[in-house]
């Protein structure tokens, strides 16, 4: 962090964005590359304006009666290039960008003086655009003749801002870009002062949007060149006494723009709605001169990146922040649209060291957010430590949020009608040619004949109303506005009534499994403990799988210790809360729970004063067994002997370690009652445990009961734990990673997910319809191949042909799924020119892929992988990243 002083005001400053070097003649930098490997990238050019062209452009204008500004109006980067001239960025007045589409937008430059008072509105350096905005960090060194000046553009609602001393134009971002973890262990809250200045630079933390003016929206309607078409022929109708026929054209085409700005009004009206939101915040302020810190009360839109805010329950987040202590339970279904609480956790508070170097690594949002609340999510409960209030510093606001991002993504969609819109026009064009040959023919036919000059105008034109029908805008209008209203009486709402003219080139649907393919519940079908064989002397001689247990009271646990911790793991390892007394969270893990015959219990009912017990949160049974003395001999001392002991049994949640998708588990650490040592408890995929359980703790048949019970369609989860010999100050400050390995294997959790009673009629549905279906699920491979065979995805008489490649090995391997050391006789892939050979076309045939594979395939097989996306239906254990890479392949193979 850099403190500037000018004229005695101090504010952050930071160095921000991405853009590429990109080194041009003689010192002059008139282009560059801005957010350089996103989708959001673009290639920027500078211009300026001259006198000269700008004279000469109007000069034209004029001669051709105004058409050329309107071909301007279509094109404004030919308007730019004709009245401007390539400058340097850092003088230029006008920026021209192309992004990765090929998508051309103009922007201007703008200047504010970041120096001015921002509650004086007769300061003449008062500057503020019409569109509110927030202002880029600036170069720490810019020191030139204008610095009280400072240049930025505005496009698609993200702000990039000149920096002088790397000399080029950077995108903002917020107070988490380039820091680390412990940054945020010493911060400090603002002073009056600095917020000021970062209210000037940032501006309004609104994701507020205004209506389009109905006389704008009904230009940008009728000046398109269809539109410009039909009142062209609509004219020369009437001159040409057509006007029955012209008038119904009209009559057809006010209805229908009328009809378009309804529908555009109406959406435009529904998301402002939806998406505004104002709140009064707690802002905690810095006094420099008494070194106290004291609270403020203001509105939502006045907050600023940096700005410590204290989080209350039963809010809403209107900006991102970094959770500085305590524990936040939140609803992220806005975001995620899942409506499943999840527990947001404080950012380590510790200093970085030798031990911890994670904290040493650069803040990132996507590896952090777990520490993060973000905007637009409900704050449903809170949790601090000695009754103190839960803290948190806003990192972004506005657009930069993610909330912003969300509703930015919506506004500016990805125009995945490129190649609709591309190829309307080359019809258009193709007709258009027909006509200009018409047109010849008929200019010189009518000639020879010797007809009337005035005729010969007239039917010469009317061949073009003919090749291209001026009532087809109307229909086109018509057609969506109809198509809008169906699909309305269906729940279904579009917000971009454009990508309807689409929906019948659509050819392939990807389906997510849990919760769209199947039941958005999970039944327990059974619980597959291990037990361990011991031989006179006590030594362990054989761990193998027991049988099913469809009951907890089935479970040896008094004798086996197995089998009473697998009962502590369902019942502790998950973040299930209570809110406003109802138990809430996955619903998995209360299924679990339920099974168990335990209860959470949270013995303060003031939510803050949980944390002044050292387990704010406590499971236990619903009949503790009373008066059992503990079994004799190798289990005294064990959990079996507590439960079974007069001591109430009660398991205390320490620390929680949320479950991540890349990790594809979730830990607790607890402390059981009457125990002098804590507990790591684990729960998550087979094949994740089993990698980091000790191998001498795994039945030596676990890939074959595992292969069993994936086949039928369960979903598998697997349960393992580990003593700890650590105190509790350590407990809570070491990585998930030194302690998530040498765990001991307790078992599998089988869970039947059935599918919905619509699946099967809606794949049929589509396939009838001749369109593709794809299953891209995080779940087991074989769990996925299951499904895809009952909702006959993949049908009977069909092959399922599993490619595997590894980082040792990346040399693709097939083999037939759930057959094994059978040679694939279909395909076969050319190691020399990385291509794949089918060898027989007749049999039908589906690729199957795990998430590993699919990432060493897209980085080292490119053609292999365009194939695979071709062929492939079941994508198992994927990665939220992964499924987004293949949706995205999917989209540029058209």
């Amino acid at each position: 962090m850099t403190n500037h002083q000018d004229n005695g005001k101090s504010f952050e400053l930071r160095q921000i964005g991405s853009s590429n070097d990109m080194p041009q003649p003689s010192g002059i930098r008139s282009y560059q590359i801005v957010n350089d490997g996103t989708d959001d990238q673009f290639v920027l050019y500078g211009y300026t304006r001259s006198i000269a062209r700008t004279i000469i452009t109007w000069i034209f204008i004029f001669l051709t009666v105004g058409f050329l500004r309107l071909v301007f109006y279509w094109k404004p980067h030919w308007f730019v290039r004709c009245y401007c001239t390539r400058a340097d960025l850092a003088v230029a007045q006008y920026v021209l960008l192309k992004d990765r589409y090929q998508q051309w937008y103009v922007e201007t430059v703008l200047k504010v003086d970041p120096n001015l008072n921002p509650n004086d509105p007769n300061d003449s350096r008062n500057f503020t655009p019409a569109n509110r905005s927030r202002y880029g960090h600036f170069s720490d060194q810019q020191e030139t003749d204008d610095r009280a000046v400072h240049r930025y553009f505005v496009n698609k609602r993200w702000h990039y801002v000149w920096q002088e001393t790397e000399y080029k134009f950077t995108k903002l971002l917020g107070v988490e870009n380039n820091v680390k973890c412990d940054y945020f262990s010493q911060i400090r809250p603002l002073t009056v002062e600095e917020r000021a200045h970062k209210k000037i630079i940032y501006g309004e933390n609104s994701i507020g949007l205004r209506l389009t003016p109905i006389f704008r929206l009904l230009i940008q309607e009728v000046l398109s060149p269809f539109y410009i078409f039909q009142l062209f022929s609509c004219i020369l109708w009437f001159s040409d006494e057509y006007v029955t026929y012209a008038s119904c054209i009209v009559f057809i085409t006010v209805v229908s723009v009328i009809i378009t700005l309804r529908e555009v009004r109406k959406n435009e009206r529904a998301l402002r709605d939806t998406v505004h939101q104002s709140e009064v915040s707690t802002v905690i302020i810095y006094n420099p001169e008494t070194h106290e810190e004291e609270q403020r009360d203001i509105i939502s839109e006045d907050l600023v990146p940096g700005d410590v805010i204290v989080i209350r329950s039963s809010s809403m987040m209107q900006c991102d922040a970094v959770l500085l202590n305590g524990n936040v339970i939140v609803n992220e279904s806005m975001l995620t649209g899942e409506s499943i609480p999840v527990t947001k956790v404080q950012i380590p508070y510790y200093q970085s060291s030798a031990d911890h170097p994670g904290l040493d690594e650069p803040f990132s949002i996507s590896e952090h957010n777990r520490f993060i609340l973000f905007s637009g999510t409900s704050v449903i409960q809170t949790r601090y430590y000695g009754a103190g209030e839960v803290r948190g510093v806003v990192i972004r606001t506005a657009f930069n949020t993610a909330k912003g991002e969300l509703i930015r993504s919506i506004l500016y969609p990805k125009p995945v009608d490129f190649k609709f819109n591309t190829d309307t026009y080359k019809y258009v064009g193709g007709m258009a040619i027909i006509a200009l040959g018409g047109m010849i023919f008929s200019l010189v036919m009518r000639i020879i004949r010797g007809e009337p000059a005035g005729v010969i105008v007239k039917r010469t034109i009317d061949v073009t109303t003919i090749a291209v029908p001026p009532a087809l805008p109307a229909a086109l209008s018509a057609g969506l506005a109809y198509a809008q209203n169906r699909l309305k009486k269906m729940n279904i709402f579009c917000i971009s009534p454009r990508s309807i003219n689409i929906c019948g080139s659509v050819n392939t649907v990807v389906f997510d499994k849990t919760g769209t393919l199947t039941e958005d519940g999970l039944d327990l079908q059974c619980v597959v403990p291990i037990t361990r064989s011991y031989d006179a002397t006590n030594t362990m001689e054989k761990i193998e799988f027991g049988s099913q247990t469809t009951e907890v009271t089935d479970l040896n646990w008094r004798d086996e210790e197995a089998h009473s911790m697998i009962i502590v793991c369902m019942a502790a390892c998950h973040t299930l809360t209570r809110i406003n007394g109802e138990l809430a969270g996955d619903p998995l893990d209360l299924k679990m729970l339920a099974f168990t015959q335990y209860e959470l219990y949270e013995p303060a009912e003031n939510e803050q004063a949980n944390f002044d017990m050292l387990f704010p949160t406590i499971v236990r049974p619903i009949n503790s067994p009373n008066n059992i003395a503990p079994p004799p001999g190798r289990l005294s001392g064990s959990v079996s002997s507590l439960i079974a002991g007069n001591i109430p049994f009660e398991i205390g949640i320490v620390r929680q370690l949320p479950f991540s998708s890349s990790l594809q588990r979730t830990s607790v650490i607890v402390r059981i009652l009457a125990k002098d040592s804590f507990d790591l408890l684990t729960k998550g995929s087979p094949e994740k445990i089993a990698e980091l359980s000790r191998p001498e703790t795994i039945p030596k048949n676990f890939n074959e009961v595992l292969s069993t019970y994936a086949k039928q369609g369960y979903r598998v989860l697997a349960m393992a734990y580990k003593p700890l010999e650590l105190n509790y100050v350590k407990i809570q400050r070491i990585e998930r990673e030194k302690i998530e390995h040498n765990l001991i294997f307790l078992g599998l959790v089988i869970m039947e997910n059935r599918l919905k009673p619509q699946t099967e009629g809606v794949l049929k549905v589509l396939s009838n319809a001749n369109i593709r279906t794809i299953m891209c699920t995080g779940d087991n491979m074989l769990t996925a191949l299951s499904v895809a065979r009952d909702c006959d995805m993949i049908p009977d008489d069909a092959k399922i042909i599993a490619i595997e490649a590894t980082e040792s090995d990346d040399t693709p391997t097939f083999t037939y799924a759930q057959v094994y050391n059978r040679r694939v006789k279909e395909v076969r892939y050319d190691q020399s020119s990385h291509r794949l050979i089918e060898l027989d076309r007749r049999t039908p045939y589906h690729f199957a892929i795990s998430g590993k594979s699919f990432q060493v395939v897209r980085e080292k097989h490119p053609e292999l992988l365009r194939r695979l996306c071709v062929r492939g239906t079941v994508f198992a254990r994927m990665l939220p990243e992964q499924k987004q890479q293949l949706i995205e392949t999917l989209q540029e193979l058209g």
